[in-house]
């Protein structure tokens, strides 16, 4: 049975936000795929990673990655790269604020995981990022702060945070089209969708266990589409 390794942020380890508490899902879409496909994902994503905390884990577990059977290492990073310390926006709007990881950071530290994996002999493989919602997101980082404020910061519009991921989004497909690496499209399975957002939690940015369900046939369709299997 093939192996596959895996590093990311909580989307990928299958964090879900209901009852105003996180907790992993039984089924992440990751599971789903072991299932259909045979394979076991060895899973090192974390909760709150952002590109340079999982950078830290990719490199403890470097040297090991050559003893994983599988030909493919899967990488998703993005969704807590783009966002900002809403407490320190909150007290000063007027202050320049930049995001856990500007996108000179995100690419750089991105293209050093692809560069090693591809010393290793093995393929890389990004996963895009889902969508979000920007209403139930801006609720959601408000929460105990002044909403006002981080409006006041966006300029009145919190589309602002929608526009902002989807950077860090396009930003993904970039780095694969330099590298030569296959990124897998979520995001589209969500947009096909007229309400995209019943497939997110009340968080606005995690997806629900019917969004990990679209995850992973996005990740089927990918591999039918190539004729990639295991």
């Amino acid at each position: 049975m093939e192996t596959i390794a895996a590093f990311g942020d909580s989307v990928l380890k299958g964090v879900i936000y209901e009852n105003e508490r996180y907790r992993v899902t039984d089924m992440p879409f990751y599971k789903r795929c072991e299932e259909v496909l045979g394979i076991v994902v060895e899973n090192k994503a974390k909760f709150g990673s952002t590109i340079k905390r999982g950078e830290a884990v990719f490199d403890k577990y470097l040297e090991s990655l050559k003893d994983v059977s599988g030909r493919y290492v899967v990488l998703e990073f993005g969704g807590n790269d783009c966002d900002f310390n809403w407490k320190e926006v909150s007290e000063d709007p007027e202050a320049e604020h930049l995001p856990m990881s500007t996108i000179q950071d995100f690419n750089s530290m991105y293209s050093y995981m692809i560069e090693k994996i591809k010393e290793l002999g093995k393929t890389p493989a990004l996963l895009s990022l889902p969508p979000i919602d920007s209403e139930r997101y801006f609720r959601h980082i408000s929460r105990d702060l002044s909403a006002e404020n981080i409006r006041k910061w966006m300029h009145n519009d919190i589309q602002f945070i929608t526009n902002w991921h989807e950077r860090y989004n396009i930003e993904v497909f970039k780095i694969a089209i330099a590298h030569s690496v296959p990124v897998i499209d979520i995001t589209s399975a969500f947009l096909e969708h007229k309400n995209y957002h019943e497939f997110l939690c009340d968080d606005g940015i995690h997806p629900n266990e019917e969004g990990h369900k679209l995850i992973a046939g996005s990740i089927m369709k990918h591999l039918s589409d190539r004729n990639i299997t295991f």
